[in-house]
């Protein structure tokens, strides 16, 4: 590739990195505010509310443990496609092409 491409590449590559940093400090901060507004409405007995900025509601969803039968059969049929895959024997319907990234590790840097 010439360094003109090469030079293109790298800047937009640099913006992606600088982008996924961002994400993963947002995400953090996410959790954080979440966990602080799930606790205030808890100690303050809100199950719901919507604000001007959004709505919030207290979600619970069960723990399921199935009977040993149904255990068995799930894993079954993990291991059942998972042969499939191994010998190919499946159709494929269609491809999806997607780029993917991963921020460079220290190590990695040039």
């Amino acid at each position: 590739m010439t360094v003109d491409i090469m030079d293109g590449l790298s800047e937009l590559t640099e913006k992606l990195e600088s982008i996924k940093l961002q994400q993963k400090v947002l995400n953090e901060a996410e959790a954080l505010c979440r966990e602080e507004i799930q606790q205030f409405m808890q100690d303050n007995g809100i199950e719901k509310e919507a604000t001007t900025h959004g709505s919030v509601r207290l979600q619970q969803r069960a723990n399921k443990q199935y009977n040993d039968i149904i255990v068995h059969m799930e894993q079954e049929l993990k291991e059942t496609k998972k042969l499939a895959d191994d010998l190919g024997d499946y159709k494929i319907l269609s491809y999806k092409e997607s780029l993917v990234y991963s921020l460079p590790k220290e190590e990695q840097l040039f």
